[in-house]
């Protein structure tokens, strides 16, 4: 019996071995052929193209590949593998394609081999084919070097014909020993399939103890499940406490962040009020320059009046009007400290004639207008009724008086006029002093700006007083605006609303600037 199985193994392993040789005959039945070569577009002759061929990048050259049967005959393949690579970097090109015809042109300089294998349907493939040619400056057909093309085909396709025989034979022999031994094996390690009363106990024994483990193995998942579940527990627990403490702190960190906002809101308001402070201290300085002029020159008339005179009493009206305007200036220092405690300077907003108030800073600065012999002309209807603060209004028209009178030349003229329109009233005063330049202009309102022109009487300047009327003036919701020609005079020009605007915040902020 197990010399008929050995035998049977063998046939197999006999007839598998020879069911290889059908398909390598097949495969040698077929060639890859060359049927003509084109260089330039003209074909070249089988002997000059097998003796060699030398051609220049810019050339072209073309092959035309056939198959040839073991019959003699030539026909085309279904596809051709081609490969065309640099012998000596051994780096190129491979594609497969359907026409027989191959074409190269502009390759860089080298020697080059080229190998076609044709496909003549599948799993039938045709001895490949390779050409030699070279790439260089010169164009020669039928050169001995490169080697010559059809000597390397003979060669490869010899070796194609020997080498997958050799390996065929070799892996059937191979496969019929691997079968002999197998089937050695098997018939010698066969066992019998009888079961003994002893070999049956010894099983049912290893089923019981397999059932046991079992057993254990399902109690310790039942545990191993249990620890899981008090697990999670516990972490469900521990999350909603770190989530409730994650809400504490989002509230903490919103209460903080509500502060921070406060805190930079506070120290803004600091800022502004800080700013000002020191905006009104300078405004109150400049301011008290002016009274303080006038004063000396009314002490100074004193001196030269006679005590009975009536013009004694016209002076010391004058002396305590001053002297008035003086302490109103005092009681802005007061308001400047408590800047600290409030949020900022309120205007006294009501009904003011503004030709009364044109008329009083014309009559004060009458005395420095003398000492410079400097005629002020009024040209003011009367009434002019508008809403606005009367001192705050009052300062703007004696800043811009004071420097008419001191940028102008002695022996000469200001002249302050007034109209009075249905929305706006304006004023203009216009002095033909020592003018302005262009760059002057540009920088008239900054605060503290030092200009070209000095005041002819070399009085004092501090670069104040358009900075703090115009900020006057824009609170107002007024303007002003200044025309100025080097040398001959300049005018400002002030408008100022009827009524102020519903709404208007009579508290001084950053508008007021």
């Amino acid at each position: 019996m197990k010399q008929q199985r050995v035998v049977v193994v063998l046939v197999f392993a006999v007839f598998g071995a020879l069911g290889f040789f059908p398909t390598v005959t097949r495969s040698q039945e077929y060639v890859t052929i060359v049927r003509a070569v084109w260089v330039n577009g003209h074909q070249v002759g089988e002997r000059f193209w097998k003796e060699g061929i030398a051609i220049r990048s810019e050339d072209f050259i073309g092959f035309h590949a056939a198959v040839r049967t073991a019959a003699g005959d030539t026909i085309e393949a279904a596809s051709y593998d081609i490969k065309l690579y640099d012998q000596e970097s051994k780096q190129g090109q491979q594609r497969t394609q359907a026409e027989p015809r191959i074409e190269y042109k502009g390759l860089p300089h080298g020697d080059y081999a080229l190998r076609i294998q044709a496909q003549i349907s599948p799993g039938v493939t045709a001895a490949p084919l390779l050409l030699r040619f070279r790439v260089g400056s010169v164009l020669n057909i039928g050169v001995s070097d490169p080697p010559v093309a059809g000597v390397d085909t003979l060669r490869e396709q010899t070796s194609a014909r020997e080498f997958p025989l050799r390996l065929w034979i070799a892996l059937a022999l191979a496969t019929s020993v691997i079968s002999f031994v197998l089937a050695v094996l098997l018939l010698k390690n066969r066992r019998r399939t009888r079961l003994t009363a002893q070999d049956y106990d010894r099983l049912r024994q290893q089923v019981e103890s397999a059932h046991a483990t079992i057993a254990q193995l399902e109690q310790r998942s039942a545990d191993a499940t249990a620890e899981v579940e008090r697990l999670r527990a516990t972490l469900t627990q521990t999350t909603e406490r770190l989530e409730e403490h994650n809400r504490e702190l989002s509230k903490q960190n919103e209460h903080l962040r509500h502060q921070v906002e406060r805190l930079r809101v506070a120290k803004q308001q600091l800022e502004q009020l800080q700013e000002e402070k020191n905006a009104l201290l300078s405004m109150i300085i400049h301011d008290i320059k002016n009274p303080l002029l006038v004063i000396e020159q009314l002490v100074q008339l004193l001196r030269n009046y006679d005590t009975n005179s009536t013009d004694m009493q016209q002076i010391l009206h004058d002396l305590a009007e001053t002297t008035s305007r003086v302490v109103a200036l005092s009681q802005q220092v007061t308001r400047l400290l408590a800047l600290e405690r409030s949020d900022g300077i309120h205007l006294q907003l009501q009904t003011a004639n503004l030709s009364e108030i044109l008329h009083s800073v014309i009559h004060r600065n009458s005395y420095l207008a003398r000492r410079k012999d400097i005629q002020i002309i009024a040209d003011i209807p009367s009434p002019i009724l508008a809403d606005c603060d009367p001192q705050r209004i009052e300062e703007v028209f004696d800043n811009i008086l004071s420097n008419a009178i001191k940028y102008s030349h002695p022996n000469s003229a200001v002249i302050v006029r007034a109209s009075v329109g249905d929305e706006h009233h304006t004023i203009e005063i216009e002095d033909h002093g020592v003018g302005m330049t262009n760059e002057d202009l540009q920088r008239l309102f900054e605060r503290g700006a030092t200009l070209s022109s000095i005041p002819t009487a070399g009085e004092p300047s501090s670069g104040l007083g358009l900075w703090i009327a115009r900020r006057i003036l824009e609170r107002h919701g007024g303007t002003i605006s200044v025309r100025s020609t080097k040398g001959e005079g300049t005018v400002v020009t002030i408008t100022l609303p009827v009524v102020q605007a519903v709404g208007v915040n009579t508290t001084e902020g950053d508008n007021g600037r």
